[in-house]
């Protein structure tokens, strides 16, 4: 019964699809559970709402929920939903529905993501692309172990032995995000620098520095010792910002005041490889460690600026993308506008 059910809402799919269809149900036959996301009916439901909201394909949904189409449809009529019925991609890379069937059941059986990736002789970072395209649920394994006082004295105990979070982590039984989540709840949060939950509050250096980076996602605050107040913040998706023209300036303020990478990074709340690839773009000099200071002095910024003669110059291959230079014969395009695809295509 279910099989002509299935067979019937593949026609769209073609040839390729009932090749699927037969390979994938066969693997059902041989004892498998057709549903083993361990989900009640109900969660199932909500999966595929979710799924459907988010534009997943209905071939995609069917694949990995182990379900028919008829039950999407179902499902999406009751709701008020529109199905996305978009061709599927035909490429020698492209995911088939057997891939989805088999990504979706082995997360679901917990295996890690090299072990699938190699299953399915793809790479992690497409594992796991793909995993968070679908809406599959993400793993909940750490969230429910309970930490116990003997857990926190050994963390706190690693962590003034100055062990890294990936080894913690491996001989706990944790994640390193766990570990994170834990070591920042156990910092002091006096009345007075609550973090306010509204993330259109912006953050002050001291409120911002004791979030971790995924924490601050979606979150602004202020850079710390800034002579005009400035203020970053992360996107809502990712650990990553978009500089601004005040932020560049900021930027080359503190370099030419000799302020060293890692001071930058600290008082930006940014990583040092951030501070130093984004000097590259702007075509800041290169200085000597022995001059490179740890405090941010703004009044040193004219100082040296003016003694290694360099300038703000707009690029004339990008407008509107300023870098610094040497006032006499110095560059007109920047390094940026050099490596685009239309500077290496030639054209």
């Amino acid at each position: 019964m279910f099989a002509r059910s299935l067979r019937s809402s593949l026609p769209a799919c073609g040839v390729v699809a009932e090749a699927i269809f037969h390979s994938s149900y066969a693997e059902i036959e041989k004892g498998q559970p057709l549903i083993s996301l361990g989900k009640t009916p109900e969660e199932v439901r909500t999966l595929v709402i979710e799924m459907t909201m988010n534009g997943v394909n209905v071939a995609y949904i069917a694949a990995a929920l182990f379900i028919s189409r008829l039950e999407i449809e179902a499902i999406a009529r009751e709701e008020g939903l529109v199905l996305k019925r978009t061709p599927l991609r035909n490429g020698p890379r492209a995911w088939s529905l057997l891939d989805i069937s088999r990504l979706s059941r082995a997360w679901a059986e917990g295996e890690d993501l090299p072990t699938i990736a190699k299953r399915l002789d793809r790479t992690v970072m497409a594992v796991r692309k793909k995993r968070a395209a679908l809406g599959l649920p993400a793993r909940e394994r750490y969230a429910e172990v309970v930490w116990t006082d003997a857990d926190v004295a050994t963390l706190l105990a690693h962590r003034e032995r100055r062990i890294g979070l990936q080894r913690i982590a491996k001989q706990m039984g944790r994640s390193v995000r766990s570990l994170q989540r834990k070591l920042v709840s156990l910092r002091p949060t006096p009345a007075s620098t609550a973090i306010p939950a509204d993330p259109s509050v912006i953050l002050t250096w001291e409120q911002a520095s004791r979030l971790t980076p995924e924490e601050r996602r979606g979150r602004r605050w202020q850079v710390r010792s800034s002579p005009s107040g400035l203020v970053i913040g992360f996107s809502r998706n990712a650990c990553t910002t978009r500089w601004s023209v005040e932020m560049q300036h900021e930027l080359a303020m503190r370099h030419f005041a000799h302020q060293s990478p890692d001071a930058v990074a600290e008082d930006f709340l940014l990583t040092d490889r951030t501070i130093v690839s984004q000097s590259g773009w702007l075509h800041l000099p290169r200085r000597s460690k022995k001059d490179m200071r740890k405090a941010f002095e703004p009044a040193l910024y004219e100082v040296y600026l003016n003694k290694m003669d360099y300038v703000r110059r707009e690029c004339l291959g990008k407008a509107g993308f300023y870098f610094w230079t040497t006032r006499r014969n110095g560059r007109r395009i920047s390094r940026l506008h050099q490596q685009t695809a239309v500077m290496r295509s030639g054209d």
